[in-house]
């Protein structure tokens, strides 16, 4: 799987520096965002929220053992998501261009709280290839047909002409 992965950094007015990761994939692939995390520890809790509304999509909480994945109020996600179990990352299988927006990450450790966003592009549909290989058999079938067809009129055209 490629993806095109683009950083660009936004500076808010009150001076946070927030980076945003730009993911692009084809719609059908399965994309992972990842946390940078190597292993979740006991008192981590991580979010992921979508959206301008930041409406939660996942949520891992190690001490009350919460590790849940939530679909949103118009169910574009339905059970497309996934949590790595040891790095909090998420998984999005079978991409949707409704999957396309961006996706907040909120990871509060013992010493500190991160900030992460990716922002989702979902390119094309793979029903693009099976249209291709559609006409390429059409033209493979009727270009056949007309072979066989010329044929048959050559067979009558050589009867007639030694009669």
């Amino acid at each position: 799987m490629t993806n095109d992965i683009r950083t660009v950094c936004i500076c808010s007015p009150d001076a946070e520096t927030h980076t945003v990761k730009v993911v692009s994939v084809k719609e059908g692939k399965n994309l992972a965002l990842r946390t940078g995390e190597t292993e979740i520890q006991r008192n981590d809790q991580i979010l992921w929220m979508f959206g301008d509304e930041r409406k939660l999509l996942a949520e891992i909480h190690m001490k009350n053992k919460i590790f849940e994945t939530y679909n949103t109020d118009d169910g574009r996600f339905g059970d497309s998501l996934e949590l790595d179990r040891y790095t909090g990352s998420l998984i999005i299988r079978d991409t949707k261009s409704t999957h396309s927006g961006v996706y907040h990450l909120k990871i509060i450790k013992k010493s500190a709280t991160i900030y992460k966003r990716f922002q989702v592009n979902v390119n094309g549909s793979g029903g693009e290839k099976p249209a291709l290989i559609n006409d390429w058999i059409v033209k493979t079938v009727l270009s056949f047909m007309f072979a066989r067809l010329i044929g048959l009129v050559l067979i009558t055209c050589c009867f007639w002409y030694t009669r």
